[in-house]
């Protein structure tokens, strides 16, 4: 049988096989691959509903998009320059971006 959960699972579908088995945790891997599969289908299908009723505007969206890339170069400067490790970074790169967020929106 081919085992595409643990290609896209990783090792989580180890700890799965450690749980129960390999042949329930093959099934309940490939279980978890089809509902996050079946879930973005129907996102995918009922996106326009989605859009519409989230309560998010494009220019929410935006934010938390610009917001997460900031975090991430942050993040990345952090553990590649200053030789941190990636707990602290991460925490310190998302308290920067939503700091340099909030200045940007005072001053705006």
């Amino acid at each position: 049988m081919v085992d595409i959960a643990s290609m896209v699972l990783g090792s989580f579908q180890d700890s799965l096989d450690a749980a129960f088995g390999s042949s329930l945790g093959w099934i309940t891997g490939h279980l978890i691959l089809v509902g996050a599969a079946t879930l973005m289908a129907l996102a995918i299908r009922n996106r326009d509903h989605v859009i519409n009723q989230s309560g998010f505007s494009r220019g929410t969206l935006v934010d938390i998009a610009a917001t997460t890339a900031a975090t991430v170069v942050l993040s990345g400067i952090f553990v590649n320059t200053f030789g941190w490790s990636g707990t602290p970074a991460l925490a310190l790169a998302l308290a920067s971006a939503l700091s340099l967020r909030w200045l940007v929106l005072i001053l705006e």
